[in-house]
């Protein structure tokens, strides 16, 4: 069982509703969804993203070029901060930096402000076209969703944080992404050029983003962390970085 928050809508019910209906009514026919769940799920998005990682390879290579750059532009910079020479850069070490004036701040700042626009311009093509993919599939979620409430019979459809507990059978997210799957499991990745992604997409692009990150430091962390026999666990791969936002 999965643990969500309560049904908010519930309460607002009418009381009178509420005492004649049996406690199996008050709580049949209710569902929860998670858009970003199903984009992400889905089989779309997954060929979506493999068609970008081949179409904007070069790009990836040539942001991970500007990352190691930036890496060796930064150290020496960095050993200019560190005092006692033990390799980190404390907080005091950086507040007397800071006090002196240090010119080597100033470079790191200037240093870390160029590669963030170099990698802007060069993700901006692949963030496009991923956010293109993610809107391709949310055109499809609310015909996919009608299918599966029409099929359950299914009275009302809530996003997962107005419940505080749900049975996993609430959760309608996979039986979305299977309807989906069926009708649309490819999408294109290049929009036309007057094309301008939503909120929606924009928000889902972000959360998805997140969710990947949050991955990628828990595949870490377990990688590092000694398993019971004393070696380390077999590293499972991690996602690769998102591409950043389109401006």
């Amino acid at each position: 069982m999965t643990k969500k928050a309560i049904l908010a809508a519930m309460l607002a019910a009418p009381a009178a509703l509420a005492i004649a209906a049996p406690a199996q009514a008050q709580v049949a026919g209710i569902a929860y969804a998670n858009p970003t769940s199903v984009v992400a799920s889905s089989k779309a998005f997954a060929a979506a993203n493999q068609q970008i990682s081949t179409t904007y390879k070069a790009a990836f290579d040539q942001m991970q070029q500007r990352r190691t750059a930036l890496d060796n532009e930064l150290k020496p910079l960095v050993a200019q901060l560190d005092a006692n020479k033990d390799g980190k850069v404390s907080e005091d070490e950086a507040k007397a930096a800071q006090t002196a004036k240090n010119p080597a701040i100033e470079k790191i700042r200037t240093a870390q402000t160029n590669a963030q626009n170099d990698m802007q311009r060069l993700s901006n093509p692949a963030a496009r076209a991923e956010l293109f993919a993610i809107e391709s599939v949310l055109r499809q979620y609310e015909a996919a969703q009608l299918r599966v409430v029409n099929a359950r019979k299914i009275n009302v459809v809530l996003s997962p944080e107005v419940f505080m507990y749900a049975p996993d059978s609430a959760n309608i997210s996979q039986a979305i992404v299977a309807e989906i799957d069926k009708v649309a499991p490819t999408v294109g990745i290049q929009p036309p050029a007057d094309w301008q992604p939503s909120r929606e997409t924009l928000a889902i692009q972000q959360q998805i983003a997140q969710a990947a990150q949050i991955q990628a430091y828990q595949q870490q962390a377990a990688a590092q962390r000694p398993a019971a026999s004393g070696t380390a666990p077999a590293a499972t791969g991690t996602q690769p970085a998102k591409p950043a936002e389109p401006r």
